[in-house]
């Protein structure tokens, strides 16, 4: 592990700026970072030229293009490699989903002062009920991630606000929709979520909810959750989206997700088509992955393959109409095949379901930022903001996946990529 050294002064010459907004890009713009922050970003001029500081480094960015750090707001890493590999792809900050709130505070701390991983915003811990989906992960320290009673759960919030956690995530799912025909799980008490969700809400903590089902997500909006972890699998009602807008609620789609339960061969050999990923990855990686196994292990495991076929148009439909109606749209992939990659994989989805590239690149950045509490200092490129920068080769306009085509990547104004695999 490297501490995080502040750089000096650096100014970035010439490049397009897509600044998170959604306004459109600026071209032949310098952008000036001190420290670990946005000094002024202002088009080349004599006069913004003579502007520089006396001994700052001088980037020469033409025809190259500078956006935000990118923001996964649905994390779960297996490894710290996991995200070692998000930041080599761009992805400078993630709401990580965690078991244990305390663990996960401490990490967050620690990853503010790490050059190879992005900021962490634990959504921890994961609640769910006996025999539930989760229920047979690692257990949490200090507080009990199963609750049987409403009172109980109330506890159980209390002390996960003792221990730093400013976000809980809730399983509010029996898993029917991909695991039918096997044995649906049991679904947490609707009392149990309700406490979990209104003590949250009197503790100003944020809810992420796990519900990809309609009903599930209704409860969930109802309830004060803040944002929904996964994209809706049946088309969202006009009151639900009215509720969403209003308060708001943060609908986070993670479609690749459900593209890659849909159909898991054909998706890996999409990503892997694209030299630019299968270059970042191990030989024994890519063997993995384009072995039969692999894409079996899923069709045995979450059979209801076509349940989740049936349901793309419907969630494609509900992120275009969520997004028209303007209910925040914030990017997280739940991506444990492709960790950093993810992200692209989900910018490419967002447009293919019917946004603009700057509107997915706004949901990646801006709002994602907006999703963590954490708006007010990144995910757009302003200054006094934090320098998390991404600065690639190729035009994200033209073609989204060009956001792989990176030459740095910058977290609090220092070079940390990219170096992959």
């Amino acid at each position: 592990m490297r501490l995080l050294l502040l750089a000096a002064t650096i100014a970035f010459r010439g490049a397009t700026v897509i600044d998170g907004t959604g306004a459109p890009p600026r071209a032949n713009m310098l952008v000036v970072i001190t420290g670990d922050r946005i000094t002024s970003i202002s088009p080349v001029t004599p006069a913004s030229l003579r502007g520089i500081p006396s001994g700052a480094e001088i980037v020469n960015a033409e025809d190259q293009w500078i956006l935000p750090g990118l923001i996964d707001a649905h994390v779960h890493a297996e490894s710290d490699d996991d995200l070692k590999r998000m930041l080599r792809w761009g992805v400078t900050s993630v709401r990580l989903m965690a078991e244990d709130a305390a663990k996960a505070s401490a990490a967050a701390k620690a990853s503010r002062t790490r050059t190879d991983i992005p900021d962490l915003f634990p959504a921890a811990p994961i609640f769910t009920t006996r025999d539930g989906w989760w229920a047979d992960q690692p257990a949490a320290a200090n507080l009990n991630r199963l609750p049987d009673t409403p009172e109980e759960a109330r506890e159980q919030v209390r002390k996960a606000a003792d221990l730093g956690a400013a976000e809980i995530k809730l399983m509010l799912d029996d898993m029917g929709w991909c695991r039918d025909p096997k044995p649906r799980l049991a679904r947490m008490d609707a009392a149990v979520a309700a406490a979990l969700l209104s003590e949250a809400t009197r503790l100003k903590l944020r809810a992420s909810v796990h519900a990809p089902r309609l009903a599930d997500a209704r409860e969930a909006v109802a309830g004060g959750a803040t944002a929904l972890a996964h994209g809706v699998l049946e088309r969202i009602d006009r009151d639900t989206i009215q509720r969403m807008r209003k308060r708001p609620v943060f609908y986070i789609p993670t479609m690749g997700v459900f593209e890659f339960l849909a159909d898991t061969r054909s998706f890996v050999n999409v990503v892997l088509a694209d030299p630019r990923v299968a270059a970042s990855l191990t030989r024994e990686t890519l063997a993995s992955y384009s072995a039969s196994a692999y894409a079996r292990q899923y069709r045995e495991r979450y059979p209801n393959i076509e349940g989740v076929r049936q349901a793309l148009p419907a969630l494609r439909e509900n992120l275009r109409t969520l997004h028209a109606a303007g209910v925040p749209v914030a990017l997280g992939t739940d991506m444990w095949a492709f960790p950093g990659v993810g992200v692209s994989i989900e910018l490419d989805l967002y447009v293919r379901s019917g946004l603009s590239a700057l509107e997915a690149i706004r949901a990646a950045t801006e709002t994602a930022a907006r999703s963590l509490g954490a708006g007010t200092e990144r995910g757009t490129l302003v200054p006094g903001k934090r320098a998390d920068l991404l600065i690639l080769n190729l035009d994200p306009l033209t073609d989204i996946r060009n956001v792989r085509a990176i030459r740095s990547v910058y977290k609090a104004g220092v070079r940390v990529g990219p170096s992959l695999p």
